[in-house]
């Protein structure tokens, strides 16, 4: 949950969870071409929940047991390999060589990936400068509004649209 709120002309559907999000995903994919993954979902979560405080004991430390959550990038794109599909990380090092690789063990058409340690483009900045990778392309979008980069974005994943659709219609 979060406090922002969203353009009226937006589907939102609210999740409290990881696994809730999936199974809106894997919903809304039924009718859906493109996905993009831009969520940062937690890669775990809690085994066990207190729907109270925990209080504190004697002992000095407290041991906390999770779980993988389901990959939500790596489910759509196996389950749904005939929409385009295009995931992002948030790297701290080997910004490169990390999102080749995820791009290429996901499955996915196209990887936006940044570096988040970097103090200009973190969390919480209005800024950011990206790599974009694709099977075919691979360019930085320099330091500019997120508000910019995402058109940026929409309009790369639409040129990689019509230019796909324009290849199998040559076929």
């Amino acid at each position: 949950p979060v406090s922002i709120k969203a353009n009226k002309s937006a589907n939102l559907i609210r999740v409290n969870s990881a696994n809730e999000m999936l199974e809106s995903v894997i919903k809304c994919m039924k009718d859906s071409d493109i996905f993009i993954g831009c969520a940062a979902v937690s890669d775990f979560r809690p085994v066990d929940y207190s729907d109270v405080k925990i209080k504190k004991d004697k002992s000095k430390y407290f041991d906390l047991e999770l779980k993988k959550n389901e990959d939500i990038l790596n489910r759509v794109a196996s389950e749904f390999s005939s929409s385009y599909v295009v995931g992002f990380a948030a790297e701290t090092e080997g910004v490169v060589q990390h999102a080749r690789a995820k791009r290429l063990q996901k499955g996915l058409d196209l990887i936006v990936a940044n570096n988040v340690s970097n103090p200009e483009t973190t969390f919480g900045s209005d800024n950011n400068s990206v790599l974009v990778i694709g099977e075919d392309v691979e360019f930085g979008l320099p330091l500019a509004s997120k508000r910019v980069i995402a058109t940026q974005i929409v309009s790369i994943i639409a040129n990689s649209l019509i230019a796909k659709n324009t290849h199998r219609t040559q076929d």
